[in-house]
């Protein structure tokens, strides 16, 4: 389980709403607020938010220094291969939320390299004469 990309998940969710033809910029919640205003929340903007919780917790991931670390960067860089593929060529994936989504794939294998250097440069130790 930790191997797979925990931002999988809100990519499968879009996938699945797209596939079935809800719009993503349709309001999903709306809620009204003390100002008088109404907040409302669209199923786009709620994958996102998802979306931003799950990197964070590839972010946490990436400082584990353990060799299943690097099957993880390498799903991760599989996963924003794909998504730009579809991002570039399927036509119901060339909105914002796709794009959002690629870029949070982008910044996860960004990070999980940049973090995995850093832990890997701290546990290695040298002995200066």
């Amino acid at each position: 389980m930790r191997l797979i990309p925990l931002l999988l998940l809100p990519i499968l969710i879009a996938h699945a709403m797209v596939l079935s033809g809800v719009d993503l910029d349709a309001v999903w919640l709306k809620l009204p607020l003390p100002s008088g205003s109404a907040f409302e929340l669209g199923y786009g903007t709620a994958i996102l938010a998802l979306a931003l919780i799950t990197l964070l917790g590839e972010v946490y991931k990436a400082t584990s220094a353990v060799r299943a670390s690097f099957a993880d960067h390498g799903l991760s860089l599989a996963l924003f291969v794909l998504l730009l593929l579809e991002f570039l060529l399927w036509g119901k994936a060339g909105n914002s939320t796709f794009f959002l989504l690629l870029a949070m794939t982008l910044v996860d294998v960004l990070a999980g390299f940049a973090v995995g250097l850093a832990v890997a440069r701290r546990d290695v130790g040298f002995i200066r004469e």
